[in-house]
């Protein structure tokens, strides 16, 4: 009897609406869940960092976007390898395995130089003019010499041939003069070994022996601005340990081949 009254109460039109409504519910929550926890998933894997280098800011926001990651710029330089306007430095690198929503940092090379203020190397020697003036991203490209009571202490400062005046503009990465002091007594110097040396180390090496770099002749090997960055000095004229006068010049051959070293 009581049976009976169970299967017709389940029986029962409404109950059957009823029921209908809650296994609906119940399989609507159970899906929004399923749902939830695969995005909550999704949100906690690691990505792959894409290579940004040689694209622009624009077109790395954009393909960073794609992979849920940010880029932000943290410095530019006008001098170095790439493309002006391009993106030539990230970190993390390439590949590198990180979560979403990370910031990716990047260097750019600018378009224009950066200006700076021109430093102060008057009175200072030329061993500490050249150790400060790397730290301003300025090239000593020339040493010349006036008579002096003092040795190899700077006199002038020259840019474009003429006298520049500490705390002026400048753009970064300019190449600079510089007048020494040269008394009677500071005799000669030897032609150093700047085999294999870029074009901005050998600069730096000839100058700690009071020498300039003269002629700079490249090989077929050289076809853009970038190549003539990364070439190496492959044969110097006089070779090393020639005795020679402060402020001669050195010529030298440039490369891309190692092995065409002279």
């Amino acid at each position: 009897m009581k049976f009976r009254k169970y299967i017709k109460f389940l029986t029962q039109k409404n109950f059957l609406i009823n029921y209908s409504i809650a296994l609906g519910l119940i399989i609507l929550l159970l899906s929004v869940t399923f749902l939830w926890l695969r995005i909550s998933t999704h949100h906690g894997q690691m990505l792959s960092v894409p290579d940004f280098s040689g694209m622009t800011v624009k077109q790395a926001t954009q393909i960073a976007k794609n992979k849920r990651l940010k880029i932000k710029i943290i410095d530019s330089v006008y001098n170095g390898i790439g493309k002006r306007g391009t993106i030539i430095d990230q970190n993390p690198p390439p590949d590198i395995k990180v979560k979403e929503n990370r910031r990716i940092f990047v260097t750019i090379k600018s378009v224009l130089p950066k200006i700076i203020k021109m430093p102060d190397f008057i009175h200072s020697t030329l061993v500490q003019a050249k150790a400060d003036i790397e730290t301003y991203g300025l090239r000593i490209v020339k040493l010349t010499y006036e008579p002096s009571i003092f040795d190899n202490v700077v006199l002038k400062q020259k840019y474009k041939n003429a006298d520049i005046k500490p705390g002026s503009d400048i753009p970064q990465g300019s190449e600079i003069e510089l007048v020494l002091g040269k008394s009677q007594n500071l005799g000669n110097t030897i032609t150093p070994d700047i085999y294999g040396l870029t074009l901005e180390e050998a600069e730096l090496e000839s100058a700690d022996f009071m020498l300039n770099i003269g002629t700079v002749l490249y090989d077929e090997t050289i076809v853009s601005s970038a190549d003539s960055i990364n070439a190496k000095v492959i044969r110097q004229r006089p070779k090393p340990g020639v005795v020679f006068k402060p402020g001669e010049q050195i010529d030298v051959w440039m490369s891309l081949n190692a092995d065409s070293i002279k």
